[in-house]
Formats: C-alpha cells, sequence, structure tokens
C-alpha cells in the first residue's frame, strides 16, 4: 500500500517520496510567461499564457506559428488552443524553477 502525505507526494515503488507538479498547477503559476505549445499536426505556436481551463484549452498572448528552428512564422496576436490538441506544452526554465521551488508569482 502507498502511504500518502499530501496530495502532491507519492512513494514509488522502492518506497522514496516523489514531489510531483500536477499540469495545471504548472501551467497556473506560467500565466502571464512565455510556453511553447507543439500540436498533434506538427505545428508549435510560441506565446505569453494568458488563460486556460481545465481541459487545458489555452488562450496565449502575443502569439506566433513557428518553425522547427523557432523563427516565427506568422504572428497572430490572441489565440486560442483547444486542449484536446496539444501534444506537449514547454514552459521557460524560469517558471520551472519557481514551480520546483513552490513559490507563488508576484
Amino acid at each position: 500500500m502507498i502511504a500518502r502525505r499530501g496530495k502532491d507526494e507519492e512513494q514509488d515503488r522502492f518506497g522514496q517520496r516523489n514531489n510531483f507538479e500536477t499540469p495545471l498547477k504548472l501551467l497556473k503559476r506560467a500565466l502571464n510567461a512565455p510556453i511553447i505549445v507543439k500540436l498533434k499536426d506538427g505545428e508549435e505556436y510560441k506565446g505569453i499564457l494568458d488563460n486556460y481551463d481545465p481541459t487545458m484549452n489555452l488562450v496565449l498572448d502575443d502569439s506566433a506559428q513557428v518553425d522547427e528552428s523557432g523563427k516565427a512564422v506568422i504572428s497572430y496576436g490572441k489565440i486560442l488552443i483547444r486542449g484536446n490538441n496539444i501534444l506537449y506544452i514547454a514552459v521557460s526554465d524560469q517558471n520551472k524553477k519557481r514551480a520546483a521551488m513552490g513559490s507563488e508569482r508576484p
């Protein structure tokens, strides 16, 4: 049986405790910060995370479609990306450090 001490803490099969960040908590900490979103069809978008919902629909501001090298192909402004089309979301290193430390943004 796995002993649990909190929602964000679990034991692995060797009995070591693992702290992990749920995707929605990570998105909460990434609000108003730059992210990269890769879609299932291969397209990538960069932008500032403006909002999200529990189904991971995202609203990006100052967004642009980018190519494989990260160069902007088309600038859009504000866009909505449906959560079921997302392959992955990349959060900047600064946001990852903030999430790992558990600190809230100002």
